[in-house]
């Protein structure tokens, strides 16, 4: 008998290399989203550094040095707050990049699973049918008589 083609290979391709795309853009969006983390880890750490400074230096800072590290903390502050904020719209991109994922990967699956129906209705055929040959031969042989 024939060996198995799969008449929909092609689209079973495409979307798995749709899914490999998704994988990568979820890679990506994740990347993106730890840099920003890092980023607002850095910002944490220097305002800790601005204010153990203030706090115990205060005494000996002059009026110019005290405004100069009152308005460093303010604006370390204010970027810590953006920073918020680019951390949400990230987290979002990896939720929608994570959704797209999974969608990519149920559609890839659809098609995988009627490949493996498709492959064991082959593999059935092919059986019924070696069995026939099996069953002709026999027959052949013994005469065509039935018990």
């Amino acid at each position: 008998m024939a060996r198995f083609k799969f008449a929909l290979e092609p689209v079973l391709d495409h979307r798995s290399r749709i899914e490999d795309e998704k994988q990568q853009m979820l890679a990506e969006r994740q990347r993106e989203l730890k840099v920003a983390e890092d980023e607002l880890a850095r910002l944490n750490g220097e305002f800790k550094r601005y204010s153990t400074t203030l706090r115990e230096d205060h005494a000996r800072l002059s009026s110019d040095e005290l405004r100069w590290h009152y308005a460093h903390l303010e604006y370390v502050d204010r970027c810590m707050i953006m920073q918020h904020g680019v951390i949400l719209q990230r987290r979002g991109a990896v939720d929608r990049a994570r959704a797209d994922l999974i969608a990519a990967s149920k559609e890839r699956k659809v098609i995988e699973k009627l490949k493996d129906r498709r492959l064991e209705e082959h593999r059935a055929l092919q059986a019924a049918s070696e069995q026939k040959e099996l069953d002709d031969t026999n027959n052949r042989r013994h005469g065509g008589v039935s018990c």
